[in-house]
């Protein structure tokens, strides 16, 4: 091993003995506790650095510049600046809003649709129900749980605004019980409520079923006899199966919505 110097600021040692040659500053080196190890054209080299040492000459000067420039890099931490964070999160407010307006929109419009579309549901229902109910009307009166003697047609006694007795259809269920049921429909705190009897004379024991069909502000039915050539109102009184009936609806969001069924007799 031979010491190549000692007086650049370096320490340059020579593993292998070679001819005198001028060697190349093409090192690349590995830095570890002051020491540079590499190899120039297959001569192994150490290279030992003394900062301490003074620099003479302009050709030592020349050589530590060229050693000092081969030590690696200082690691450098790749991320985002402040200016690039803030227009990001500013990007992502915008179209949070933007996403936030659409849906909101969405569910203004599914709120105000639901409560429409389960109104009209319920007027479909009650429609349905009137005009079966009416379609079956039957001539036939009754008597109540007190042995008291009702008209087949009656309506306009308080909450009650119709009530008739009807023919079962065959295919009911309730066929092999009676062939005849005793509807009731009352408006009552603002809804409209069906009540079914299965057997027409009744007992004080006798039970009925009780639904309710639609919300309503109001509801007001009139009844049209051929013989009387009129609409009119039964207020409380009864008689025989009227030619018409005319129910007329007053639903909050909706107005008022008419209806006439005809009873063929």
């Amino acid at each position: 091993m031979k010491r190549l110097s000692n007086h650049t600021g370096f320490s340059i040692y020579l593993k292998r003995a070679v001819k005198p040659t001028k060697i190349p500053f093409g090192l690349s080196p590995s830095m570890g506790n002051g020491i540079m190890v590499g190899s120039l054209g297959g001569v192994s080299m150490k290279i030992r650095s003394c900062p301490s040492a003074p620099l003479r000459t302009g050709f030592d000067k020349a050589l530590h510049e060229r050693l000092s420039s081969l030590s690696p890099a200082p690691f450098r931490i790749k991320g985002f600046t402040l200016l690039e964070i803030l227009i990001a999160l500013a990007i992502f407010a915008i179209l949070s809003m933007m996403a936030y307006a659409g849906l909101a929109s969405i569910l203004n419009a599914r709120a105000a649709t639901e409560p429409r579309s389960e109104q009209l549901a319920q007027l479909q229902t009650t429609l349905y129900l009137l005009n079966e109910d009416l379609s079956q009307a039957s001539n036939r009166p009754i008597r109540d749980e007190l042995g008291t003697a009702e008209p087949a047609f009656t309506g306009g006694r308080g909450s009650e605004i119709l009530t008739l007795t009807r023919n079962v259809p065959l295919w009911s269920k309730d066929t092999a019980a009676n062939s005849l049921q005793r509807i009731s429909y009352r408006f009552e705190n603002g809804a409209l409520y069906r009540q079914v009897w299965a057997f027409t004379d009744r007992t004080p024991q006798s039970t009925f079923r009780r639904r309710k069909l639609i919300n309503a502000d109001h509801v007001t039915v009139r009844y049209f006899y051929e013989t009387e050539q009129r609409w009119m109102s039964l207020n409380g009184s009864g008689s025989g199966v009227p030619n018409a009936v005319e129910v007329n609806f007053i639903l909050s969001g909706l107005g008022s919505i008419q209806r006439l069924f005809l009873i063929h007799q």
